[in-house]
C-alpha cells in the first residue's frame, strides 16, 4: 500500500530565526476533494506508538524519505486538528536551510502528512469516507498544499483505490443476503 498524504497551508509567521515553527498538520471534520473526512482521535494511537518509541515522526522535505530536514518537538491532537511544534535543522542540514529560506520568503507554504489508513467508515449522509485511525509516518514541508483548509494531495493511484472501495461498499450494501 502506498503512503497517503494530506496537505494544508503553513504561514511563515510561525517560523522563528532558529528554525522553530508550529502549525496545524491536519484539521478535523473537513470533507476534502477526495470525499474523505479525518475524524478527531484518528492520530491518538499512532502518536502513542511514537511516544512509546521515544521519538516523533520526521519532518521531511516534499515527502522524500531521504530528505529529513527537521524534528518534531511536540505533536498532539486538540479540538481543531493535529497540531505540531518542530525545528528545522538549519545548522546541520543544507536542505533544511533551503526549506527555511523558502518558507520565510513565502515561496512555500505547505505542511502535509504522510500516513496509512488503519480504520475507516463510510458516512452515507456525507457520501464520504471517514478516516478514524491513521498511522502517521511523517510530516513534510511541501511546495503545493492541496488548499488552505486541509485537502487531500493523495497520489492518483490511492485516489482510484478509494473510489474502488466506495464502489465495493455500494455493491455490498445493495446485496440482499
Amino acid at each position: 500500500m502506498n503512503l497517503e498524504t494530506k496537505s494544508m497551508a503553513f504561514k511563515a509567521d510561525n517560523l522563528a530565526e532558529d528554525g522553530t515553527f508550529s502549525g496545524y498538520c491536519n484539521v478535523f471534520d473537513v470533507k476534502d476533494s477526495y470525499d474523505e473526512i479525518v475524524k478527531k482521535g484518528a492520530f491518538i494511537n499512532s502518536l502513542n506508538e511514537w511516544q512509546a518509541k521515544g521519538k516523533m515522526p520526521p519532518v521531511l522535505w516534499q515527502h522524500s524519505r531521504s530528505d529529513v530536514i527537521g524534528v518534531w518537538t511536540k505533536l498532539y491532537e486538540d479540538e481543531h486538528g493535529l497540531y505540531g511544534e518542530g525545528r528545522l535543522l538549519i545548522d546541520d542540514v543544507a536542505k533544511a536551510r533551503e526549506a527555511y529560506a523558502l518558507v520565510k520568503n513565502g515561496a512555500i507554504d505547505g505542511l502535509s502528512i504522510g500516513y496509512r489508513t488503519n480504520k475507516w467508515a463510510w458516512n452515507e449522509d456525507e457520501s464520504a469516507l471517514e478516516l478514524l485511525e491513521l498511522d502517521l509516518k511523517e510530516v513534510s514541508i511541501v511546495t503545493f498544499p492541496a488548499n488552505t483548509d486541509s485537502t487531500v494531495s493523495n497520489m492518483k493511484a490511492e485516489a482510484m483505490k478509494q473510489k474502488d472501495v466506495k464502489s465495493a461498499l455500494n455493491i455490498l450494501n445493495n446485496l440482499k443476503l
